[in-house]
């Protein structure tokens, strides 16, 4: 797969999760049961995170699958792969935050404002910004960078142990001639 096809089958994979999980565009879907689980007393910040990752754990299970897509691709040899991915990513969230807040300004005065693209408005920035700017860059920059470092030292025991067995058959051709 190219970065391109990666990208775009993250986020439909992103926006199909949210919605399959039973979320919608209205304040009123936005499920609180898992915000107190494991808090003791009240928590804003606690509350906040544990509210947020249980409303959006899909794309956030998502956003992780895709790192490892890309990890693939880079050991293929593909040069800057998430900066090409953050890229896609970016473009796409401000087209539609664009195409929401268009939308917005031109039926101001609609009857439904109030009750239909207000509540689209809010999901839409907290999509730009809490699960684009935190978990898309901060968190799938963090794996991807985890990731390099892993695949890297994987690399480099491949190399020692491959460097092992030249100097063995090395050894073992060396006892060879000599006897």
């Amino acid at each position: 797969m190219t970065t391109t096809e990666i990208t775009t089958t993250s986020i439909l994979l992103q926006q199909a999760s949210f919605f399959a999980f039973g979320n919608s565009n209205a304040i009123s879907s936005i499920d609180l049961s898992s915000a107190y689980n494991g808090v003791s007393g009240y928590n804003v910040v606690a509350v906040g995170i544990l509210t947020f990752v249980g409303n959006w754990a899909g794309p956030i299970f998502w956003t992780s699958g895709t790192v490892l897509l890309l990890l693939q691709l880079r050991r293929t040899g593909t040069k800057d792969v998430l900066i090409q991915h953050l890229s896609l990513l970016t473009a796409f969230t401000a087209a539609s935050l664009m195409a929401v807040m268009v939308a917005c300004t031109f039926l101001r005065t609609h009857l439904f404002i109030w009750t239909v693209f207000s509540p689209k408005y809010l999901y839409t920035m907290a999509w730009s910004l809490a699960l684009h700017l935190v978990v898309n860059v901060t968190f799938g920059s963090a794996l991807y960078w985890l990731g390099t470092k892993y695949h890297d030292i994987e690399d480099r025991q491949a190399k020692v142990e491959e460097s092992h067995k030249n100097i063995e058959m090395e050894r073992k051709a060396i006892t060879a001639t000599l006897t």
